[in-house]
């Protein structure tokens, strides 16, 4: 088990190679370019730890962290260009564990990293499976099944029903399934996803038609069995 970092950065060069080198290290990192997508990313998954951009389009990082912090618990690091001392006692002020000037070295960005995270992960049993209804997921193998009956699933097909699984009855944003799953931002036109959600949901009718992966229009798509509504 990985810990999972969020970055809040709009500059998408430095992300990509703050994202690649934090990888390397063994962590797994999400991206958001913008305040609202970050809220999504911290609503829909398990982060470990926040890097966070001050100088961002539209809402700041200060204004994110302070909006965030009921909802976040976890340890916040700034990074940023701002070296005004004034900026830096916000950031403490805020709860931040540390106040990093751009340029930052990879190795003391890491080095900070550790020692705000525990040696190891939560000591937590690991899941080896998803059970909704008649619906399982095997994580180890990769397969899914209704009423033991194979789910022929492509790779994406299967990352996209994980997904709505681990999120069962809510609804998992177009934004963060296009960030995650083809490491791009959505561009409100692209229907990569509408495709896929679409051939998922007609494999699962084909065994059993209480099964619908609905599209929440605006929004993105949530699983469902039966007649239920999101949650």
């Amino acid at each position: 088990m990985s810990f999972h970092i969020l970055l809040l950065e709009d500059d998408s060069a430095l992300a990509r190679l703050t994202k690649e080198f934090l990888q390397q290290e063994g962590f797994v990192v999400s991206c958001a370019n913008q305040a609202h997508r970050a809220k999504l990313l911290l609503e829909q998954q398990q982060i470990d730890l926040l890097l966070c951009d001050v100088m961002l389009p539209g809402v700041n990082g200060f204004d994110f962290v302070e909006a965030i912090r009921d909802q976040y618990q976890g340890p916040i690091l700034f990074m940023t260009a701002q070296t005004q001392l004034q900026h830096q006692l916000k950031g403490f002020a805020l709860g931040a564990q540390d106040y990093l000037v751009k340029p930052v070295d990879p190795r003391l960005l890491l080095a900070k990293i550790q020692v705000f995270l525990p040696k190891t992960p939560s000591s937590v049993s690991p899941v080896t499976a998803l059970n909704f209804h008649n619906l399982k997921l095997d994580l180890q193998s990769r397969t899914a099944s209704i009423d033991g009956n194979a789910l022929q699933l492509t790779s994406a097909e299967y990352k996209l029903l994980k997904a709505l699984c681990e999120k069962f009855g809510k609804v998992v944003s177009r934004d963060w399934l296009f960030q995650q799953h083809l490491g791009r931002d959505y561009d409100g036109m692209d229907r990569t996803m509408d495709g896929r959600a679409s051939r998922l949901r007609k494999k699962l009718q084909t065994i059993d038609a209480a099964w619908n992966v609905v599209t929440a229009w605006g929004e993105g798509y949530y699983l469902s069995y039966g007649s239920a509504e999101p949650l």
